[in-house]
């Protein structure tokens, strides 16, 4: 049962009911075929709320450990998250980077509007942090714009590191900027020696440092070169030890 166009509508009224999330920047999302909406990552709860302020059905790759729930309660969460546009994706091992990229370009291939993350997990400060290059992967692999959207007040609204409901009277605000072209900048990078050959590690990082830039200049953050996974790991090492 796909009930992403029953609840988004049911969302959003409680959401605009209790907090009047404000939105700008509409009408730079496409109306209709592949999209690629890349955003800012500091709560729990962006990942419904921000689709509640956009007029696209959005997919979102998942890790396929929130599908095996065991239990009536386990089924019963992976039956929704399949219902609502998320798709279970196996990203342990060597080839989980490789599996993420091919569920991605089947979501745009089939004319779809693909939801990302490019930190790849939550800033623990609210900075924002070095993006990974899945995105612009997916970009160039399929022609699709890349969407930045910045969601503004989602970091102060938690109520702790798990909470997936914002604190009432929380001022939240979605921000949209123009579509990115990841093709034509990469022809921009090759300008003096244009090439079809893939794009190699160090255009892709400077092709997603643009991104981030771009979101960046969207939501305000204070910007760190390290990847946030990486952040965390060392934070909780040090206090292991």
């Amino acid at each position: 049962m796909h009930l992403y166009p029953v609840l988004q509508p049911i969302v959003k009224f409680l959401l605009t009911l209790f907090w009047r999330p404000t939105v700008a920047g509409l009408q730079h999302v496409p109306s209709s075929g592949r999209m690629i909406m890349a955003c800012n990552h500091t709560s729990a709860f962006e990942a419904y709320f921000v689709p509640c302020m956009i007029p696209r059905e959005i997919h979102w790759l998942g890790k396929d450990a929130l599908f095996k729930g065991k239990g009536v309660p386990g089924k019963f969460f992976a039956w929704l998250m399949r219902s609502v546009n998320v798709i279970p994706v196996d990203r342990s091992g060597s080839g989980g980077a490789s599996s993420a990229l091919d569920a991605g370009i089947a979501v745009l291939e089939g004319e779809h509007a693909l939801g990302v993350f490019p930190e790849g997990t939550r800033s623990h400060d609210g900075r924002m942090y070095r993006g990974k290059t899945g995105a612009v992967r997916l970009a160039l692999a399929t022609g699709a714009p890349i969407l930045p959207v910045a969601e503004l007040g989602a970091f102060e609204a938690q109520r702790s590191k798990n909470s997936i409901v914002p604190k009432l009277r929380s001022k939240l605000h979605t921000q949209i900027g123009p579509t990115i072209d990841m093709r034509a900048q990469l022809a921009t990078l090759r300008a003096d020696k244009p090439s079809d050959a893939p794009a190699t590690r160090e255009e892709l990082r400077t092709l997603t440092r643009s991104l981030m830039e771009a979101i960046r200049e969207l939501s305000g953050q204070e910007y760190v070169d390290e990847y946030a996974a990486d952040v965390k790991k060392r934070l909780k090492d040090a206090n292991a030890s």
